[in-house]
């Protein structure tokens, strides 16, 4: 059903690119991330430039019909590098843009209602690294400059899924540490849920390394470690986790570019696109393998909403499907 409010007529020549800025402001008052935001913000602009360059002038709001939409979703299913997901994300944000214009008075019809997502399976793009990669990388973090911090950051992202964002709010409070068992506290979570994810041996024993020397201890160890822990009542509570080498709190950017530092420095070892969400999917096929048809606690970890986003991992990725594909008994070829 078509949604439809009174329209505001000294809107009607609006120019749209001047509702981005409030559209965003109402999008950061309602929850949504900053990398959500950013992506439906780039989207409606990419939407917004293709108009322009198309008809010759700017769209204005009387133009906004599902005509121009559909046009501009048939014609990113043409561009042979947009995958579906890629599609899907820009006509969602359409959407949301388009929801809001509605409920500002901007339009008295939502010319969104009616454009469908784009259907079709493909392999996949949700693919982890294999355990030889992985090898490389902790081998290339422990090689590193800042060889402790590093390595137990890589280390921390690939043993809990969590996002790159999430890892670097971390204080020593959002962090349990025992001998025996530790949890990770996810304050700043996609929506800002708050959730809480296991912290296993593998990341506890880097974390162990990393911090020791912070916590004055001389000979590193999970059990060292756990009984000088600062406890939520502590001052150091609040410190940051990560520390950049000049002391202060490691920003998600710097975290980000240390690790692109790492892939360029492994060479190719390790898959020069990988990044931050590659360690995330690595988490998620590595559970899903173990632990078949649990999407409900692999959800839990990564703090998906929702199990449609989940059941992604489920999916084949390309690489598997191209394997499987040249053993087939078809090809003269296969090995």
């Amino acid at each position: 059903m078509e949604r439809v409010t009174t329209f505001k007529t000294n809107h009607q020549e609006s120019d749209p690119k001047t509702l981005l800025v409030p559209w965003q402001r109402y999008l950061q008052e309602h929850d949504h991330s900053a990398g959500t935001i950013k992506k439906y913000i780039q989207a409606v602009s990419n939407f917004l430039g293709w108009y322009e360059e198309e008809e010759h002038a700017p769209l204005q709001l009387t133009a906004l019909t599902p005509i121009a939409l559909i046009g501009y979703r048939n014609e990113l299913q043409h561009e042979q590098h947009k995958s579906i997901s890629t599609i899907n994300l820009r006509i969602s944000a359409l959407r949301t843009w388009c929801g809001w214009l509605i409920d500002q008075g901007y339009l008295t019809i939502d010319p969104s209602a009616r454009v469908k997502l784009v259907n079709g399976q493909t392999g996949s793009k949700r693919e982890g690294l294999s355990n030889p990669q992985v090898n490389a990388l902790l081998r290339q973090a422990q090689a590193s400059r800042d060889a402790a911090r590093n390595y137990a950051i890589i280390q921390t992202l690939l043993q809990t899924g969590i996002r790159l964002s999430e890892c670097s709010a971390l204080t020593f409070g959002d962090v349990t540490f025992g001998e025996r068992g530790g949890m990770l506290l996810v304050r700043a979570g996609k929506g800002n849920k708050v959730r809480s994810v296991p912290l296993n041996s593998s990341a506890r024993d880097a974390l162990a390394t990393y911090i020791a020397p912070r916590l004055e201890i001389e000979k590193p160890s999970i059990k060292a470690v756990a009984t000088k822990w600062p406890k939520s009542a502590s001052p150091h509570a609040f410190d940051a986790l990560w520390e950049s080498q000049k002391g202060g709190a490691l920003t998600t950017s710097a975290m980000g570019q240390m690790i692109a530092d790492l892939v360029k420095a492994a060479g190719s070892l390790v898959p020069e696109e990988m990044s931050a969400h590659t360690l995330r999917h690595t988490f998620a096929r590595n559970y899903l393998t173990q632990y078949p048809g649990d999407l409900v606690g692999l959800a839990a970890l990564l703090g998906h909403s929702s199990l449609d986003t989940t059941k992604l991992y489920t999916q084949p990725s390309i690489h598997q499907l191209a394997k499987k594909v040249e053993q087939l008994h078809i090809n003269a070829y296969s090995e």
